[in-house]
């Protein structure tokens, strides 16, 4: 049982810490929202999901602590819809920006590792004793 126990335990904190990381990724862009800007090439579709994105990533990392299927469907949605304007720009321009594409690899992969970690059924970040104990 002393093996099942330190292996949850070990996940748990692998959680949190991939969390955090997702949070520092997303602080930035949460950060700079009101000054997007984009080029001449990039339609107002791009701009939205530029912007939804920015909104997107700090608050789903932060949920998920909490409620992560809910976090799981938020930045699969955001990152489909990434993809979908990285697609369209590309088929549209024919130029392949490297940092777009790191911009939108970072949400995608965020995205499927929470996806992976809900699949497999690992621990909350937070369990629901450490959770009542906080707000007591």
């Amino acid at each position: 049982m002393g093996e099942k126990d330190e292996k949850a335990r070990a996940r748990q904190f692998w959680l949190r810490v991939f969390l955090v990381i997702g949070m520092l990724w997303g602080f930035l862009p949460f950060i700079m929202t009101p000054f997007i800007t984009k080029g001449a090439y990039h339609t107002s579709f791009d701009i939205l999901a530029s912007v939804l994105n920015s909104l997107t990533i700090l608050p789903a990392c932060a949920l998920a602590f909490w409620r992560r299927r809910v976090a799981c469907i938020w930045l699969s949605i955001d990152g489909a819809l990434l993809t979908i304007a990285l697609a369209t720009f590309i088929g549209r321009t024919g130029k392949v920006d490297v940092l777009m594409t790191i911009e939108v690899a970072g949400p995608v992969l965020i995205a499927l590792c929470l996806d992976y970690f809900e699949a497999r059924h690992w621990p909350p970040a937070v369990s629901p004793r450490q959770a009542k104990a906080q707000f007591r």
